[in-house]
């Protein structure tokens, strides 16, 4: 029988919802969530496997490219973020686009600039209006009115990420939107990234949930020894930052708050991985990596 595989890339403005939909889709978490803005550096591929009951319809591999949100860069890691994300999508693919429903005029603004740089191919795009279940409903058609006076969408879907409302509906439409092909991944494999990458990005994800708003920016982390044993994984971690007074913030006094982001990485990993896990994390000072070429380049942001 025939099967369906290809890309769904999801784009929109940081905090719009793109890795919690990804996670809340495939029941398992493979993009870190954060409050707080551009906590996506990279894209990342989330692989969801549907085998369908019904004859007529083919099993379906749905992959979703989780991009950063876009924005207006600044720094020199924000443009090569922002020049990456728009050099990846591809209008052979196609593209949903999220919109924060609870967002305010000035970010209502933002969004329509992003919308008119993105090119869009009516016939090969989505819209999809996420946290439906913070925003009254009658203001949900004003939002899409709005909206879709700057680019007429063929299909809206509203949702909430969070609690998985209209997730169903948005996922039987998107089955149709992908080729029919071989499958491009093995079924049991759920995204693309290394352990080593993904177990820096929890590590990160603990850095931005625990720490003030402006450290987690000027901050990455690396995986630099990873052993893996029948019921064990050793992790050693370098958490790099461009100040000194930044490396004693993360430290803490009498190195509480290193601690509790061990503790909570350690928990998190040991929760996906099924495994004991043996975390180091070290803290490293890399004087102004983020406007450092060479820097960008190892951790592949280039």
């Amino acid at each position: 029988m025939k099967t369906r595989s290809g890309f769904i890339f999801l784009v929109g403005p940081p905090n719009a919802g793109k890795s919690t939909l990804i996670n809340k889709l495939l029941g398992q978490k493979v993009s870190i969530v954060s409050r707080k803005v551009q906590t996506t550096r990279f894209t990342t591929r989330g692989i969801l496997n549907i085998e369908n009951s019904d004859n007529e319809k083919p099993d379906c591999q749905i992959i979703f490219v989780d991009t950063p949100g876009l924005f207006k860069p600044k720094k020199t890691l924000e443009k090569y973020i922002v020049k990456n994300t728009i050099s990846e999508l591809n209008n052979d693919e196609h593209i949903s686009v999220l919109y924060d429903a609870t967002s305010n005029d000035k970010k209502f603004l933002d969004f329509k600039t992003l919308l008119n740089d993105l090119n869009l191919n009516k016939d090969n795009s989505s819209l999809i209006i996420n946290k439906i279940d913070l925003i009254q409903k009658d203001k949900l058609l004003t939002i899409v009115k709005n909206i879709q006076q700057i680019f007429n969408f063929k299909n809206v879907f509203m949702i909430s990420a969070k609690n998985g409302h209209g997730c169903n509906d948005l996922v039987n439409f998107l089955q149709t939107q992908i080729p029919f092909s071989p499958f491009l991944y093995d079924k049991d494999q759920i995204t693309d990234i290394t352990e080593r990458v993904f177990s820096s990005e929890i590590t990160r994800e603990k850095l931005f949930n625990f720490l003030n708003s402006e450290l987690p920016y000027n901050l990455f982390v690396e995986t630099i020894l990873w052993k893996e044993t029948q019921n064990s994984i050793t992790i050693h971690q370098n958490i790099n930052v461009s100040k000194y007074n930044h490396k004693m913030i993360i430290i803490g006094k009498n190195g509480e708050n290193i601690k509790k982001i061990g503790i909570y990485s350690r928990q998190t990993l040991e929760k996906i991985f099924n495994k004991k896990i043996n975390l180091f994390i070290f803290v490293k000072i890399k004087n102004n990596w983020m406007n450092n070429v060479k820097e960008l380049n190892h951790l592949g942001i280039n």
